[in-house]
């Protein structure tokens, strides 16, 4: 399997509470929002993206897998944690965290908050993450529709966070990767504004060009006002 990959950040506040990581080498990509202010959220989120691109090696990855990507994230909690306790500036702070690696055909993904990865594959898109939100609690309980999400003055109110308790569950994600196949990982800048229908549209629009599809993306979330920093990793997944 060879894999590319393109990062674009939209910035629309002074600080940037999100956080990535992309390293194609190692087949690991990450995306981290933080929460809790600005100073705290930037923090929280870098602090996230520092330590599993530290705990990750090569050797951790090849022999431990999903394993050591949630090993890795449960260091990042306590890490996190234990800097909010310590520091009064940075008290209740936290992050998402959407981390995926690809390995041997294979797409481990570990996955908390409301941050999101994509999956598409022959003209289709699907969400291969759960929202741990209070939007994305009531539209699994069927008690809003995917318009009302969309609307809803709470859609930004996290149910589960890195870094705010000091055990957090993390959800995982295992599926074979095809040729061809597209991995889309991204914040809530940019899905709080733009449908998943339209994500697809613009890749396959762009198909031959993935900084065009990334660069079209933040630029329909800017033009619908967005109010929130937008990141996407679009990754690539093709024959050697």
């Amino acid at each position: 399997m060879h894999v590319n990959s393109l990062t674009n950040i939209g910035l629309v506040r002074k600080a940037n509470e999100d956080s990535f990581l992309t390293d194609k080498n190692r087949g690991l990509f990450v995306v981290a929002d933080g929460m809790g202010g600005h100073e705290a959220g930037e923090l929280a989120s870098s602090i996230a993206i520092k330590t599993l691109d530290d705990f990750l090696t090569r050797e951790v990855i090849t022999n431990q897998k999903s394993k050591g990507l949630c090993q890795a994230i449960q260091k990042a909690n306590e890490l996190v944690n234990e800097e909010s306790r310590l520091n009064t500036n940075c008290a209740g702070m936290g992050t998402t965290i959407t981390a995926a690696l690809l390995i041997d055909n294979m797409l481990y993904i570990a996955h908390i908050g409301d941050s999101r990865a994509y999956l598409v594959r022959d003209k289709t898109i699907s969400l291969l993450t759960k929202d741990h939100s209070l939007v994305g609690e009531l539209l699994r309980q069927g008690e809003l529709t995917e318009s009302e999400a969309y609307r809803h003055p709470h859609r930004n109110i996290l149910t589960r966070a890195l870094g705010t308790e000091r055990e957090v569950e993390i959800d995982q994600v295992e599926i074979k990767i095809n040729p061809g196949d597209l991995l889309l990982l991204c914040t809530d800048g940019l899905y709080n504004l733009v449908h998943d229908n339209e994500i697809l549209r613009e890749i396959i629009h762009n198909s031959s060009d993935m900084k065009k599809s990334v660069d079209q993306l933040v630029q329909i979330a800017l033009d619908r006002g967005g109010v929130d920093n937008i990141t996407i990793i679009l990754v690539s997944c093709d024959e050697q």
